[in-house]
């Protein structure tokens, strides 16, 4: 899946960009790079191409005519626009600040138009589910089949709770576009910006929470999604009473090195309520209690172990928290 973006960025930089010194729009302009330049033939001349491959193609060819429209300035600004926004890790980071459509619009409003009706539905099944597109990039299946074989736990990685449909699944997770599309433009096909996550990440508490400014507009920092570096957060459990398990009688105390990143992930995720619920409920906390108080579980050392090792397994990080919890109480 991650040619798609190849194939955008050879469109930008090799026909968009040159559109001034490369004539008439036509297939001659994608002779380095085959496998697109056959996408687009079929799409232009096979009488059978759907509506959807007409409408990439005439956007493909609208930008190409107003990109000449623009000086060479204008031309760097936009290069520079578009590398930034595709840089998700720095992003991420705090390392660059990114673009908006609202700074595209300074340099030409109709081109901005253009560029957002495109990059709006690009992601969108109607173009990447085209068979001309998906013989040559594959399909979305098999990009997340490869990420479900690595990220193999069966939990969402962004929550921990959840279960994801995984490889012997036939269905899949939605993937997250982390980055909001509809503010950020030329990265809504990048698989560095898009990422598997549970129902209730997605739908229920991220949704169009943008991850690298707060509320209030400020600048903040967060996890890359891809990241390999190992994030090593402690939860600590403090309750006030174990005879009455609610939420406002937890207190989580959630901590990590890059600190600044783990709070935005607890904001955007809505982690603090989302845990707390799992300590006071009747399945999880409660039942947690009993086989402690029944003596069906001997929180010692080894299991202490176990837990660490099999972390996602029935809630196992939250369950080493609260036992310490109890053991400290008693």
């Amino acid at each position: 899946m991650e040619k798609m973006q190849k194939y955008m960025d050879f469109i930008f930089f090799e026909v968009w960009c040159k559109a001034s010194n490369l004539g008439d729009f036509n297939l001659d302009l994608f002779d380095e790079n085959i496998d697109l330049q056959d996408i687009i033939r079929a799409f232009n001349f096979l009488d059978t191409s759907p509506k959807w491959g007409k409408y990439f193609l005439q956007h493909i060819k609208d930008i190409f005519e107003l990109f000449k429209l623009l000086n060479n300035d204008e031309i760097k600004k936009l290069k520079y626009f578009y590398q930034v926004n595709n840089n998700i890790k720095r992003l991420c980071n705090g390392q660059l600040e990114p673009i908006v459509y609202k700074d595209l619009k300074t340099i030409h409003t109709d081109l901005t138009k253009q560029f957002q009706e495109l990059y709006s539905v690009l992601y969108n099944q109607k173009i990447i589910g085209l068979k001309d597109i998906t013989d040559k990039i594959g399909k979305l299946n098999i990009h997340y089949k490869n990420f479900m074989n690595i990220n193999n736990q069966g939990k969402c990685p962004f929550c921990g709770l959840s279960d994801m449909k995984g490889i012997h699944h036939t269905k899949r997770e939605a993937y997250d576009h982390f980055l909001p599309k509809g503010k950020y433009p030329f990265n809504s096909i990048n698989f560095k910006n898009l990422a598997p996550m549970c129902q209730e990440c997605n739908s229920s508490y991220k949704l169009e929470n943008n991850p690298i400014f707060n509320k209030n507009g400020d600048r903040r920092k967060t996890f890359y999604s891809y990241s390999l570096k190992d994030t090593n957060i402690d939860i600590k459990v403090d309750i006030d009473t174990f005879s009455d398990l609610k939420p406002e009688n937890i207190t989580l105390t959630i901590t990590a090195q890059e600190q600044e990143k783990v709070d935005t992930w607890i904001e955007v995720f809505g982690i603090e309520e989302r845990y707390k619920a799992v300590l006071s409920s009747e399945s999880d906390g409660k039942y947690w209690l009993v086989q402690l108080n029944d003596e069906i579980i001997t929180y010692n050392d080894k299991l202490k172990q176990h837990y660490k090792e099999y972390q996602y397994n029935e809630k196992n990080f939250l369950k080493v928290a609260f036992f310490e919890a109890y053991q400290n109480e008693n």
